[in-house]
């Protein structure tokens, strides 16, 4: 039977990191990673609210956005003639 609470060894396999990764993303806020919850002093996650987030990775949902100023278009050139 599989646990229904991870923490972060076993997310570090379920996601192909490192748990060094997983700690310094965590506290950076990174986009790549599921939301977690505390029990105690321990990090946790739900196996199910982590696959339910890869999916939406999948679906492309979880896109960090870009950051800088929206392009504008060039401006036309009138022809004189």
């Amino acid at each position: 039977m599989e646990p229904e609470i991870i923490h972060i060894p076993e997310l570090a396999k379920l996601l192909g990191r490192t748990e060094s990764s997983i700690h310094s993303a965590r506290q950076a806020g990174a986009p790549w990673q599921p939301p977690f919850f505390k029990q105690g002093s321990r990090i946790c996650w739900r196996i199910n609210t982590v696959r339910r987030f890869l999916k939406g990775c999948e679906e492309g949902r979880h896109a960090p956005s870009k950051p800088g100023r929206k392009r504008q278009p060039p401006p036309t050139l009138s022809r004189v003639g």
